[in-house]
């Protein structure tokens, strides 16, 4: 990230929720003593936030379980047709909290199978780029687990 602009200063730095993150951060204000660092190491926290999740995606796409939980949780429409949100309860409404994992509908057969969608070619089936048959017998044991 070459070129990250921050402030810990001014601008939005003024409303509650930015103001307290900014504070748990230990970066809120100008530095006392050298005008800059807190700025330096906000940015320092972003950047070792983002390579974080990088790592975590390239990992999870190395072993395979990005593409299995997709397939597993195939969420590409909501039961009966309706939106995502309104068909696990959610209320468009201010203030209401989203359902809990024990209120909310478990996944059902009738969402659209990934393997209609156009596109996926790495999920149809057919000979190819992404299909099993062009995995190494250690990658195709990998995705048995």
């Amino acid at each position: 990230m070459p070129s990250l602009e921050v402030g810990t200063l001014g601008g939005g730095t003024i409303l509650d929720p930015q103001n307290s993150m900014l504070d748990m951060l230990g970066v809120k204000g100008s530095h006392p003593s050298s005008p800059g660092e807190n700025a330096r190491r906000l940015a320092r926290i972003i950047g070792a936030a983002v390579l974080a999740g990088e790592l975590s995606l390239c990992s999870a796409l190395a072993a395979g379980h990005l593409v299995r939980a997709h397939m597993a949780h195939n969420r590409s429409s909501a039961p009966g047709g309706a939106p995502n949100g309104a068909a696990n309860g959610a209320s468009s409404a201010a203030g209401s909290a989203a359902p809990s994992a024990s209120t909310s509908p478990a996944p059902t057969r009738s969402t659209t199978p990934v393997s209609s969608i156009p596109g996926l070619a790495m999920t149809n089936g057919r000979p190819g780029f992404g299909s099993s048959t062009n995995l190494s017998a250690a990658a195709q044991q990998r995705l048995q687990r």
